[in-house]
């Protein structure tokens, strides 16, 4: 930028150099123009007044012809006029002379000795006829002759007396020319002797200035030059913004590999980033832009508030594919005598730094999940986890057998993604209700993609490879979940090492059955879940609530998992939903600890399982708002619902009260899961509820046998 305005300067000094040669040239001319115009008029004159210097003695001449004439009797009218012609000129002459005004006190002294001769040749100039009288005797002077004869002699005594002395005026006044005429040729050599020195100083002045332009052009091209070799070489795309915020001239090569295009000049910066970022991303990024040129706009702080500070784009790997890249844009305010410039911006690729970050914290993660999973199992009967590996494995072997169920439509895709969803949110629960939050976590970034592909408009086979992989990764963690168990075990049971031998090999497709020699998941184990499980809800959502369980050990083993399941997520809602904080326990006038009752019985015949919070209970009103807020319901429908229809909303797939998504509730998968349940052992389910007292769940399980039959 430095090079480019020494290299405007250069260019404007010597147009300076040129317009002032041509100024002192224009002068000159001008000068000369007139000096010679002078000169001109002067030697005109001076030409004029040698003739009238003859004319004083050609009158005298004439006038003594004349006289002549008349003494011999000759005719004298050719003389007399050519004496005429002679007076009429000089007249005419002096005239001209006086005109020119170039001598004033000169030409006025021969015009005083002119004005003499007048009164002397007027006479003889005014005569006409002859001057002769004819006889038989001869020819004589008339009396007119004699006194034209008279008045022609003492003109030509006048004149042979005057003559030197005019002469010597007229001398005079063409000497007084000749010396101005000289002073104005001098003063024309000095002009134009003075104008070619301006002349050639000027052209020197330009020469200099031209050799320091080209000094300066070759620091500018070498300097341009070791500028493109370092926009070539930096990994990092520089490029200038206008104000109209769009790409300047110049921009570094990495700009090109950045961003998988070539033509950036005049590019407005929204275009740059259009299909490469999301619509709200890319509208941020042009507002934070605009601010950018604010005077008052105060640059560290619009660093720290920069929106694209790490950006994740998709653009073309050369291949015919997409891939993603994160991008790293920094901004500086170039500033002017008028305010901001342009604004320098800076893109770097980090990502190599935000893949590695990614690494370092999925170690970390992995530590701490190694070591959350250690402290959990800890907590945990060895027996219970093994129970729950060994549902976890059956439930997982389900999945494999729903993905490898023939889809082609659209919403054969979807009833996969639901089947996901509910063998995937059981397995959470439990996990969660274990304190497996290494699983847990595992299971609920599964949901998050199966929830993001819930959301695609349109699903294809090739979308649930991501699915397949992470599954792969929670096969692989349950491996180490139950190795580990297996060596805790042995620590307990006897010498290190002594279970590993047993250990299941699970992949997608396998599922290790529960060994004959290993008990089972009991009643109460059960109990003991819910117990723990019940205790970290409370702790997780600053709740405080009392869980008591009344006939466990009256669940039949068949029932046993679904009863598990059932109970996991009533318990999991009613400290999400259902029990108040401390706070608006007592501004109801509640007591402060909340009371939850799981309560399973004989009936003749059947079963039955009541489940009871004494909460905020179910607002019909709240469920049909949240289902049209959620476009599971059209206002018309929801207006049309009972409040019995209203309370069954909770059962609908993907439906729920909450605007986002936690461990333990949002997906609105957990009444589905709970309906589903219960449905497939031919049982029902009823939900009543007193808004701000109590909701109450009551399932219904027909006998062990009849379960089969249905099964």
């Amino acid at each position: 930028m430095q090079f480019s305005r020494s290299d405007r300067n250069g260019r404007l000094l010597i147009a300076g150099a040129a317009a002032a040669i041509a100024a002192v040239m224009v002068l000159v001319l001008i000068a000369g123009f007139r000096l010679a115009t002078e000169i001109r008029a002067s030697v005109a004159a001076l030409q004029g007044t040698s003739v009238l210097q003859t004319y004083p003695a050609v009158i005298s001449q004439q006038l003594t012809a004349l006289r002549q004439r008349l003494q011999t009797l000759e005719y004298t009218g050719h003389v007399h006029r050519e004496l005429t012609r002679t007076v009429r000129n000089f007249n005419l002459r002096l005239a001209a002379v006086e005109r020119r005004n170039l001598d004033p006190a000169a030409i006025r002294h021969a015009e005083s000795l002119w004005r003499h001769y007048a009164p002397q040749l007027a006479p003889v100039l005014a005569f006409s006829g002859e001057p002769y009288d004819d006889t038989d005797t001869g020819s004589s002077l008339s009396a007119r002759g004699r006194k034209y004869y008279d008045q022609v002699r003492q003109a030509g005594i006048f004149a042979q007396t005057s003559a030197p002395v005019l002469h010597g005026a007229l001398a005079a006044v063409s000497a007084a020319l000749q010396a101005r005429t000289s002073a104005a040729a001098a003063r024309l050599r000095t002009l134009l002797l003075a104008g070619v020195l301006a002349v050639v100083l000027l052209a020197l002045a330009a020469a200099y200035l031209q050799l320091s332009r080209a000094r300066q052009q070759r620091a500018a091209r070498e300097a341009q030059d070791q500028t493109r070799d370092i926009l070539k070489t930096v990994r990092e795309g520089f490029f200038l913004l206008d104000a109209d915020y769009r790409i300047g001239a110049v921009w570094s090569q990495a700009l090109t590999h950045l961003f998988g295009r070539s033509d950036f000049k005049g590019l407005a910066f929204e275009e740059l980033l259009r299909d490469k970022v999301p619509a709200d991303t890319l509208a941020t990024a042009v507002k934070y832009i605009k601010l950018l040129w604010g005077e008052r706009a105060r640059e560290n702080l619009m660093k720290s508030i920069n929106p694209l500070g790490q950006l994740e784009v998709s653009v073309d790997n050369g291949r015919g594919g997409k891939e993603s890249r994160f991008l790293q844009f920094d901004f500086h305010r170039v500033m002017g005598p008028k305010g901001v410039k342009h604004v320098l911006c800076a893109v770097g690729d980090i990502t190599s730094s935000v893949l590695l970050a990614r690494e370092l914290q999925e170690a970390q993660e992995n530590a701490h999940s190694q070591l959350d999973m250690m402290i959990g199992m800890l907590r945990a009967d060895p027996l219970q986890v093994s129970a729950f590996l060994d549902s976890a494995a059956a439930g997982l072997k389900h999945v494999n057998t729903i993905m490898k169920e023939p889809a082609r439509t659209d919403a054969e895709f979807r009833k996969k993604l639901a089947g996901l969803s509910r063998e995937l949110h059981s397995i959470k629960g439990e996990a969660a209700a274990l304190s497996l939050m290494s699983v847990a976590e595992r299971v609920h970034r599964l949901e998050d993609m199966v929830a993001e592909l819930t959301a695609k408009s349109e699903l294809t086979g090739n979308d649930f490879l991501p699915v397949v992989l992470k599954l792969d990764e929670l096969l692989a963690h349950l491996r180490g979940v139950r190795e580990m168990t297996a060596r805790l075990v042995s620590l307990k049971e006897g010498p290190a090492g002594a279970g590993t031998a047993s250990l299941p090999q699970l992949r997608i497709g396998e599922a290790r059955e529960p060994q004959a020699e290993r008990p089972g998941r009991s009643c109460a184990d059960l109990g003991a879940l819910l117990e723990q499980l019940a205790g970290k809800l409370a702790l997780d959502h600053g709740k405080r609530f009392a869980l008591k369980l009344t006939g466990l050990t009256e669940v039949p083993a068949g029932y046993l998992e679904t009863v598990k399941d059932c109970a996991i997520q009533m318990l999991r809602n009613a400290a999400v939903h259902g029990i108040e904080p401390c706070e608006a326990r007592r501004a109801a006038a509640k007591p402060e600890i909340g009371e939850v009752c799981l309560q399973f019985r004989r009936l003749d015949p059947g079963y039955e399982l009541v489940f009871q919070d004494d909460g905020a209970g179910l607002s019909p009103e709240a469920l049909k708002e949240a289902a049209v807020r959620k476009n599971v319901l059209t206002a018309e429908e929801a207006a049309a619902l009972d409040n019995r229809a209203a309370l069954a909303l909770i059962f609908r797939p993907g439906f729920s009260t909450r605007e986002s998504v936690s461990m333990d509730a949002g997906r609105g998968t957990g009444m589905d899961l709970v309906a589903r349940s219960v449905y497939g052992l031919g049982g029902k389910i009823g939900v009543s509820t007193n808004p701000g007292r109590f909701t109450r769940f009551k399932i219904t399980l027909p006998a062990a046998g009849a379960a089969a039959a249905v099964a």
